[in-house]
């Protein structure tokens, strides 16, 4: 069990490592109020935060095994967010791509890409708890799902971007970021249920 909150506070420093270049590319200010944080202390704020809500979480739900899973998924799937959009700021930053550019979604599809690698590696180990050896069919089950998921998710942020871009209601600098939250969110739900009832069925 203490191992778990530790995993979680792991999580939590590479969720910081890859939240930076979001913030710093999107000139996005870490503040609260008229406060503002260093970027810096997100690597105290995040690891510490995601440790507390682990036992917090563990605590409240220790007897509801779906319950817990979708806990670890959520820490997961909030790292999994920050190095999927954290990877597409800087490839952005680097290339010059514009948002309503139809060659972003290479850079969506590179992103999801390396997403894909971290996801299974900590949804497997940790969210599921999978003990067997991994299986072809397992992983490419597993990708099927996360394949899906790229597409819906990539579409959604293509066009959420381009959406957002003309109603010219938040700054350019921060559309990608929006765009890939409303992403996230409607493919969270895929995600996690066809992970559980599809890939990992036997936990």
């Amino acid at each position: 069990m203490r191992n778990d909150y530790t995993i979680a506070a792991i999580i939590g420093f590479i969720t910081a490592v890859f939240i930076t270049p979001i913030l710093v590319f999107s000139r996005t200010p870490l503040a609260y109020g008229s406060f503002n944080l260093p970027i810096w202390s997100l690597f105290i704020i995040l690891p510490a935060g995601e440790y507390v809500a682990y036992v917090i979480a563990s605590k409240l739900f220790s007897h509801v095994t779906a319950l817990k899973q979708l806990g670890r998924f959520g820490i997961v799937g909030l790292m999994n967010f920050s190095v999927d959009t954290g990877i597409v700021y800087t490839l952005q930053y680097y290339t010059g791509i514009s948002l309503d550019d139809p060659r972003i979604l290479y850079l969506f599809v590179a992103s999801g890409a390396v997403a894909i690698v971290n996801s299974y590696f900590w949804q497997r180990t940790w969210t599921f708890s999978e003990k067997a050896p991994p299986s072809t069919k397992e992983f490419m089950g597993f990708l099927l799902i996360t394949l899906l998921s790229i597409g819906i998710n990539s579409g959604v942020a293509f066009w959420a971007g381009t959406f957002l871009l003309r109603l010219d209601i938040i700054a350019p600098s921060r559309v990608l970021g929006a765009a890939k939250i409303i992403a996230t969110a409607v493919s969270l739900f895929w995600n996690f249920f066809g992970y559980k009832l599809f890939v990992f069925k036997k936990q």
